[in-house]
């Protein structure tokens, strides 16, 4: 796979990363499509995802529904030519079915973190490894009284 390089500057992925995570914030499916590429890869543990069409179906579209107003909380964040890797809180009200479970109206929190490959040129994501603890939202939605990290 070729990578562009012309995000040469630690602002440039800056300004791309959290612009990404805040386009996950909305509703608006067309402008978090925007960050990716025509033919991206994206795999979650147990699910792998290949063009934006799958993406937009079991992923971007489950995930706002669910989830409108979420918010990624950039804890850290690291690069190199054409891969970012960020680790990051995920935040939501659940709002919408997710998983197969209707709307509680639980507050969520997961950590998470992603290895982002790019094309630094069309600001576009190429494909990404993202692991979020999904069980632990789960939990959450199940049993929105019990404390995040009990077991």
């Amino acid at each position: 796979m070729k990578f562009s390089t012309a995000l040469a500057s630690s602002v440039d992925v800056e300004s791309f990363i959290y612009g990404y995570f805040e386009a996950w914030g909305g509703t608006d499916e067309d402008r978090i499509m925007s960050y990716y590429a025509k033919n991206v890869t994206v795999q979650i543990p147990g699910t792998l995802m290949q063009g934006k069409s799958a993406l937009r179906e079991h992923f971007v579209r489950p995930f706002i529904t669910a989830f409108p107003g979420n918010r990624h909380v950039v804890k850290n964040w690291v690069f190199g030519r054409g891969v970012v890797v960020v680790e990051w809180t995920f935040e939501a009200r659940h709002m919408g079915p997710f998983a197969g479970r209707p709307a509680t109206e639980a507050v969520v929190q997961a950590p998470g973190c992603g290895v982002y490959e790019y094309d630094s040129a069309k600001r576009q994501i190429t494909a990404a490894r993202i692991y979020l603890d999904v069980g632990m939202i789960l939990k959450q939605i199940i049993d929105p009284r019990e404390p995040l990290g009990a077991d």
